[in-house]
């Protein structure tokens, strides 16, 4: 009696298969197991949705976690990249806030809101310390207050001057504009009653704007432009407005930016 023929074994992991941890990429939609090993295995994976399976995972790993999350600051993915970031950010560590600092997360920027309700363009913007408040004047001589948060107008006042830049208080209780002619005016920030302005209550400048030692934000045309100085390349553009950026404005720890346009609009921009 002939034996009976037997079909070759396969050694190959296929792609529905789990796979221990190892120094080779798993195959595509393969369940990686071994701990540690399996996630240092996906972390090195070519698919960016795997690297940040695995950055997710670390979190069981104490040191390791901070020390991948920071590789990943560096990653060709900005998805990867804003996964660690997001991430680092709520690290208490000093080397976490200290790889903040040395990152330009300006690169991960997108549109966050549109606010709408002016009816000319937008002269002159600024945000509140604490990223809730914003205030914006117009050609139409118009100062509108907005909450960011409820993403609405609160009160509009008149200016009755051509509003050439706007300042918020380090206190976040009053705000200042100049107007023609070098005029200040000032009010309280969440009643609109005008008040006399302190000495040299305005320090915003209207379309340029320097965050620190290491960034430039200006407007050009519809976008705005971000730069590192040290290197005085342009880091990223942010696209959306739909005519001339004339004003913007960065929030006290750096993590918003809103912008005025001719287009009767304000755009509040950062990292979803």
């Amino acid at each position: 009696m002939q034996p009976r023929e037997t079909q070759p074994r396969e050694t190959q992991p296929r792609d529905y298969d789990a796979v221990l941890g190892g120094s080779s990429p798993s195959p595509t939609g393969a369940m990686v197991l071994g701990g540690l090993e399996g996630v240092k295995q996906r972390f090195g994976s070519p698919i960016a949705t795997q690297r940040i399976a695995a950055l997710l995972e670390a979190r069981k790993y104490g040191q390791v976690e901070l020390e991948l999350l920071m590789q990943a600051l560096h990653d060709e993915s900005l998805q990867v990249q804003k996964a660690a970031y997001l991430r680092l950010q709520r690290h208490k560590d000093t080397i976490a806030q200290r790889a903040l600092e040395m990152y330009d997360p300006y690169v991960l920027f997108e549109c966050l809101g549109t606010l709408t309700g002016h009816m000319s363009g937008v002269t002159a913007v600024a945000i509140s310390p604490d990223g809730r408040w914003l205030v914006s004047g117009s050609r139409d001589e118009t100062i509108k207050v907005w909450d960011w948060w409820a993403q609405e107008a609160i009160f509009t006042l008149n200016a009755r001057t051509f509003i050439y830049a706007i300042t918020v208080s380090e206190d976040g209780e009053t705000f200042a504009i100049r107007g023609r002619d070098q005029t200040v005016k000032a009010w309280i920030l969440r009643t609109g009653q005008q008040i006399r302005p302190e000495k040299g209550a305005l320090r915003a400048i209207a379309s340029v704007t320097l965050t620190d030692d290491r960034h430039l934000i200006s407007s050009s045309q519809n976008a705005i432009k971000i730069w590192n100085l040290k290197t005085g390349r342009e880091l990223c553009t942010l696209k959306g407005h739909t005519s001339l950026v004339t004003a913007v404005a960065v929030s006290a720890d750096k993590e918003l930016i809103s912008s005025g346009s001719e287009d009767r609009t304000v755009r509040v921009w950062g990292v979803a």
